[in-house]
């Protein structure tokens, strides 16, 4: 039914009027506004906490640097002490300074070995004999524990297999 202008149309009736038409109403509109509000204040507090999380990290990062970079200067301090003590004229100072004196050819003394072989040996040749692999394992334990001996056994060697 249509109402007509000296009629007021009953709430129910507006309603669908304005469902039909596609209108919103005020509590709607409202509710939708609040949603959109609420969600960029939500989007707001998250972007400002990485922010805040990120500047914490890049001061941190900063601070470490700065530390490094002091290590660093440490460590040319001492590579250039090490340099100055290593000098030959300073080592034949302090040589002197503890007693040593040059040697001479008179001073050096030979050290005789009996049967101390004078040529390298020939070099051996490697047995050409092929080992045969061993037999497959044959149950699933089996081949668990010889996974496990191996490892051990390489592990002992100071082998790793790192891939």
């Amino acid at each position: 039914m249509m109402a007509t202008p000296e009629e007021k149309p009953r709430p129910r009736q507006a309603r669908e009027m304005a469902r039909r038409l596609g209108l919103l109403t005020q509590a709607q509109a409202a509710a939708g506004w609040g949603v959109i509000i609420i969600l960029g204040a939500l989007l707001g507090a998250i972007y400002l906490n990485q922010t805040s999380k990120i500047a914490t990290i890049g001061r941190r990062v900063q601070r470490e640097q700065a530390t490094l970079d002091e290590v660093k200067r440490q460590n040319a301090e001492l590579e250039r002490l090490v340099a100055e003590a290593q000098v030959l004229e300073r080592l034949d100072e302090e040589a002197r300074r503890l007693g040593f004196v040059p040697s001479t050819p008179a001073d050096i003394d030979y050290v005789v070995i009996p049967n101390y072989p004078t040529e390298p040996l020939p070099e051996r040749e490697e047995p050409t004999s092929v080992e045969e692999p061993p037999a497959p394992p044959e149950t699933m334990w089996e081949a668990v524990s010889l996974a496990i001996r191996d490892m051990g056994i390489d592990l002992t060697r100071g082998e790793a297999n790192d891939q």
